[in-house]
Formats: C-alpha cells, structure tokens, sequence
C-alpha cells in the first residue's frame, strides 16, 4: 500500500469519526434554564432565600476578590448603575428548587457518558492512525478485506490488534 493510499484511508477514517462526533454532539441534552424553575417556584410560593449569613459570606467574598479601586459590589461591564446594583450568583442569593437540581444532574450525568464516548472516539482515531502508518502492506489489506465500515473505529482497533 503505497503513501497515498495510506493517507486516503487515514482521511477516510477522520471523516467518519468526525461524522460520528457530530452525530454525538447533536444527541447531548440542552442544560435546564434555571430562571424557569425559579419562575416555578415562585408562582408556587415555594422559592426561599439563602439565610443572611449564606449571602453576607458571598459579599464578603466578593469584597475579598474585587481590586483596589473598583467598585466591588457590582460590575461595569454589564452596563448596570453601579452605584445602586450588587451581583450575586443565583445560589448566593436563593436556594436552588429541587427539581431544578434534579433535572441538572440528570442532563449533565447523559452529556458526560456522550463527552466520554467522544474522548474515546479521539484516542481510538489517534491509535488507529499510528497503526495505518506502521502497519504492513499485508496487514493493511487484510484490514480493507475484511471492514466493512471503515468508520467503525472499535471494530478497525480490535481488528487491526488480531492482524499484528
């Protein structure tokens, strides 16, 4: 198998884990809106706020951050009057309804399994290709032989470990 064949199968193969990290990206699940779940909360009158001294920490660690001369409380560069705005994170200021939560964990819990699937697809396209540029001439066409789907990268690894 001559230097461009070689490539061509390499480029082969990225183009179809590219595919299929796409394919990934498409089936991962939009994060919650929480300013929703906190509408909800409080048409149910269920919303609570931090107690005083949850928020007072936060402004004190705020205060702790913020540089010398700048108006620590708020933030310029959100164009608010900073004179009379103080900006806090939502989970400084009010308790995080629980479904809220609930439904968080669960999407970031199906987007990690998706990013792991895509880390994997990385390393295996990585090793696949090193393989590609090692491998015999033989080894390479028992390979084409016996593929089908060449964008198969677990059966390519697997297949490719069998023919060494």
């Amino acid at each position: 198998m001559n230097t461009s064949q070689r490539k061509f199968l390499i480029e082969r193969i990225q183009t179809k884990t590219k595919e299929r990290i796409e394919q990934l990206n498409k089936t991962k699940l939009e994060y919650p809106s929480a300013s929703n779940f906190i509408f909800k909360a409080i048409l149910n009158d269920k919303l609570e706020l931090q107690s005083s001294e949850k928020i007072l920490e936060a402004l004190k660690q705020k205060a702790l951050r913020s540089k010398e001369g700048a108006n620590w409380l708020s933030e310029e560069r959100f164009g608010f009057d900073k004179e009379r705005t103080v900006l806090l994170g939502l989970n400084e200021l009010i308790v995080l309804p629980e479904d809220y939560k609930t439904e968080l964990e669960r999407v970031k819990s199906f987007n990690e399994k998706i990013v792991s699937e895509i880390n994997l697809l990385k390393i295996q396209l990585d090793t696949i290709e090193m393989r590609v540029q090692l491998a015999s001439d033989k080894t390479l066409q028992k390979l084409i032989n016996e593929v089908d789907d060449m964008g198969d990268l677990s059966l390519m690894d697997t297949k490719l470990k069998m023919l060494d």
